[in-house]
């Protein structure tokens, strides 16, 4: 019985913590555009995994100046269909 009350419990904190990682995930979505750090990080990414998807073309980019962002659009679709 305490097996199954064990396993319950370690369920729900998992849950838990899924449900808290993907709100703050959401609140990071709101910006317009992230860098390629910020972005690897929100999506448990290396930011040179997001540089090779751009330069293949598998990850869509804006630049404005010198710098190179992932558009929120882009990282909502990343969360919704995953890498390619």
């Amino acid at each position: 019985m305490m097996d199954f009350v064990r396993n319950a419990v370690k369920e729900i904190l998992i849950m838990q913590r899924k449900s808290i990682q993907a709100g703050a995930i959401e609140q990071k979505v709101s910006r317009t555009a992230f860098g390629f750090g910020d972005a690897a990080q929100s999506l448990g990414l290396h930011p040179d995994t997001l540089r090779r998807k751009a330069a293949a073309g598998e990850l869509k980019t804006i630049r404005i100046g010198r710098r190179v962002l992932i558009p929120a659009s882009e990282m909502q679709r990343i969360l919704a269909e995953g890498l390619r």
